[in-house]
């Protein structure tokens, strides 16, 4: 068949693998199995009803829906026809959802849910190309309108498809895959253009270098319609042969984990953050000597994970005292994500040096890399062999990574983007004659390759007094605070910076019950042995700090950011100039000159 596209690599692993185990969803509370072949014909006869629809080659299709069997089917079936599909995330507001899918010129919806059909519906008034809904629910077996548009359920997709089967044919010369509009942290999204040749191309280098084989298993959970869940969590799987998992998404992700007892995890530094706090919060809620144990605990496994992450034997006094750590721990939070991770991989986002390797130490081996959607996603990982904590590993095999004049980290490859949508200037501003994509981070490499981010170019905090500072580095240092869920640099065209902190909400308030404090969340915000607890961590962070960054006032808000506010992107990066907007008024409070340094009591 010749791998032509992302379909035709999934179609030959469909030949490759027959009846074996694909897929597995969660159905009524027990878990139901997709085998390969399965799989393919679903794939084809999606694709089938498609043709009968009237959808060709080169038309966009958008995907509104949650992690589910149907995503990959309906998206892969997209692709073996020539079209376009342009994923968009649940949260996107109608607005958003109208502004991509007008954009984009996008014909046929699929979509979940009655929000996502309600969200439709309302904006389809404004969108004169949009021509078919299919619903990825349960619904109309025969096309029925809903508003003014044509609907068809999934089902009733494949039944049209059995019923007009010989008349699709799969497209040999596909070039462009799909158009992915970036959340990103500022401005109005843009699409970026990846080929199949992109993304076949990062599929080649992640199978490459990490150790995934066809008996691995893995709980998809972080959102599809993003760049690096896509192709690293749904078609470097399946090149591999791997099983996935569709559960319930992040909010039963604990309990799918439990069940399904995944070998492979890719996960967002997020996710790695809750685990490490809740164990921190542990910790914090212990009594003597329990808190004592815990504390000889991680410190142990510190050291075995500084070890580990290099690949270094236990010399025979840390390795007797692991074990028992072991048994006392690290045992139970493997449990926890199921007991038989053989490795996660990180992206999305920089993951803290410290948290990795608590990871290690607890047993797991994490490969942290770096990407962006321009770029396929993937520019970078750590691997087998060639781990440094702190980096992001060294460029995939078929990537070029050079650092510019500026310290602004540049990529050529075949997984470089085509362009963004529409937008030749905007195109023109991001790769350049030569073709090196400029990804605005900032970085180096090392003399083995090895390739460490320290910032956004264009996040830079510049104060009025014409410091340059890097926010990520700081708020970094602060997050190592399990009290601290996030933090948010203020301070550009301002005197000196400020943060604006989410505490740990459960942490704080069990250490407030364990001290006989019962108050309402914002009034325990004021008390001012709590705020000193946050006073000191920051003391410890400014310590590290030259002068001129240090951070001189904080906020403790009692409503954490949100997606609603749109102050989180989907991967929850916080968005600077959006927060610089929503708490205007805490942000102002702190650069009153007769406030105190240290006393903000300003609550979202």
């Amino acid at each position: 068949m010749g791998e032509t596209s992302l379909a035709t690599m999934v179609l030959e692993r469909v030949e490759r693998y027959g009846t074996r185990r694909a897929l597995l969803s969660k159905q009524g509370g027990h878990w139901e199995e997709l085998s390969w072949q399965t799989l393919g014909n679903k794939i084809v006869r999606a694709a089938q009803g498609l043709t009968a629809l009237g959808f060709r080659a080169g038309h966009r299709l958008a995907i509104v829906a949650e992690n589910r069997p149907e995503w990959p089917i309906i998206d892969l079936a997209c692709l073996y026809l020539g079209g376009v599909d342009v994923p968009l995330y649940l949260t996107s507001t109608p607005k958003e959802t109208a502004y991509i899918l007008k954009d984009a010129g996008v014909t046929f919806v699929a979509l979940s849910g009655r929000e996502q059909l309600a969200k439709i519906l309302k904006i389809a008034g404004d969108l004169p190309e949009l021509s078919y809904l299919l619903l990825l629910d349960d619904g109309p077996q025969e096309e029925t309108r809903l508003g003014q548009l044509p609907a068809l359920s999934f089902a009733g997709l494949l039944a049209r498809g059995e019923r007009n089967g010989g008349a699709t044919q799969q497209a040999t010369d596909p070039g462009l895959a799909t158009i992915i509009y970036t959340s990103g942290t500022t401005g109005v999204p843009k699409g970026v253009m990846l080929t199949h040749a992109n993304m076949l191309a990062n599929t080649q280098d992640a199978t490459a270098i990490l150790p995934l084989t066809d008996e691995d298993l893995s709980v998809s959970f972080l959102p599809l319609s993003h760049g690096f869940e896509r192709t690293a969590g749904l078609y470097t799987l399946l090149r591999a042969g791997a099983t996935l998992a569709y559960g319930g998404g992040t909010v039963t992700l604990t309990k799918d984990l439990a069940e399904v007892k995944p070998t492979v995890i890719c996960c967002v530094p997020r996710v790695l953050e809750l685990v490490y706090r809740r164990v921190s919060s542990e910790r914090e809620n212990a009594k003597f000597p329990k808190r004592q144990i815990l504390d000889w605990a991680l410190t142990v496994g510190k050291k075995a994970g500084t070890a580990r992450s290099t690949q270094q034997a236990l010399p025979l006094a840390l390795g007797w005292q692991y074990r028992l750590a072991d048994r006392v721990l690290f045992r139970k939070l493997r449990a926890v994500l199921g007991g038989r991770v053989r490795f996660l991989v990180s992206g999305g986002a920089p993951l803290n040096a410290e948290i990795a390797r608590f990871f290690y130490g607890a047993g797991f081996t994490v490969y942290e890399g770096y990407g962006l959607t321009e770029a396929g996603p993937v520019v970078s990982c750590n691997l087998p062999g060639r781990t440094r904590l702190g980096t992001v590993g060294p460029a995939l095999p078929q990537v070029e990574v050079k650092i510019a004049e500026d310290g602004e980290i540049c990529v050529r490859g075949p997984n470089v983007m085509q362009g963004y949508y529409h937008r030749p200037e905007d195109t023109a501003q991001a790769i350049d004659a030569e073709r090196w994509l400029h990804t605005g981070d900032v970085g180096e490499i090392d003399t083995e390759g090895f390739i460490t981010i320290t910032d956004r170019k264009k996040d830079l905090i510049i104060t009025s007094e014409g410091e340059n500072i890097a926010p990520q580095h700081i708020e970094g240092l602060l997050k190592q605070d399990p009290l601290i869920e996030e933090a948010c640099l203020i301070g550009d065209k301002r005197p000196y910076l400020t943060v604006l902190i989410a505490p740990n909400r459960p942490l704080l308030e069990a250490l407030a019950r364990k001290h006989g404090v019962a108050q309402e969340w914002s009034a325990l915000l004021e008390r001012n042995e709590f705020r000193v607890l946050f006073r000191r961590r920051l003391d410890e962070v400014n310590r590290v700090l030259p002068l001129y960054s240090r951070v001189r006032n904080f906020a403790l808000l009692a409503e954490p950011f949100s997606q609603e506010r749109d102050e989180l992107t989907p991967t929850l990066k916080v968005k600077r100039r959006v927060v610089a907007e929503t708490r205007r008024p805490q942000i102002e409070a702190l650069y009153r000159p007769a406030g105190s340094l240290s006393e903000s009591r300003q609550h979202a």
